[in-house]
């Protein structure tokens, strides 16, 4: 059974950069996406602390 998702073969080489390329930039801006949600998390974890240790809470 075929996948429903995949791409038919590129027509010619041309085609195939073109699709290896737009591949290629849609991989890295997910990977611009994710960093920027691990940066945002690490620093609510950054708030969090500091406004725990503000209150007098000890890290463990």
């Amino acid at each position: 059974m075929l996948d429903p998702t995949c791409t038919p073969p590129a027509e010619n080489d041309d085609q195939a950069l073109a699709e290896l390329h737009a591949q290629c930039r849609a991989d890295y801006e997910q990977a611009v996406a994710n960093r920027a949600v691990r940066a945002g998390a690490a620093r609510d974890q950054l708030a969090l602390g500091r406004a725990h240790a503000a209150e007098g809470g000890v890290a463990r």
